[in-house]
């Protein structure tokens, strides 16, 4: 997407509205194209620690981005797993973020 003399990518913006760094948009990538994952599979497919990653989830849970539920294990223990919220709350979020910044915009012009 362009915006006047920049060129502007969708992830900028949904990274931005979400107040993402470049580094958490690649989590959120994989979550988005996720049913449900675990920090385990996350480390295996990013390349990760699984440090890093509880930090990053812990923000996102946070953050009302993901939901993480506990599953038990048939031998014992549990595991959590993460799933994004639902897609239509971001889009409303993000659409809030842009719209906000859209009235700032245009007050900022106005004043010039």
């Amino acid at each position: 997407m362009e915006f006047a003399c920049k060129n502007i990518d969708v992830q900028d913006i949904i990274a931005c509205s979400l107040g993402l760094k470049k580094s958490e948009y690649k989590v959120f990538e994989l979550l988005l194209a996720s049913n449900h994952v675990t920090i385990k599979e996350l480390s295996k497919k990013l390349g990760l620690d699984r440090t890093t990653l509880q930090k990053v989830l812990k923000n996102f849970v946070s953050n009302d981005l993901v939901d993480r539920y506990q599953e038990n294990l048939d031998n014992g223990g549990y595991i959590f797993v993460y799933k994004i919220r639902d897609k239509s709350i971001l889009k409303k979020r993000i659409n809030s973020a842009i719209d906000k910044w859209h009235t700032t915009a245009r007050h900022a012009v106005d004043k010039w």
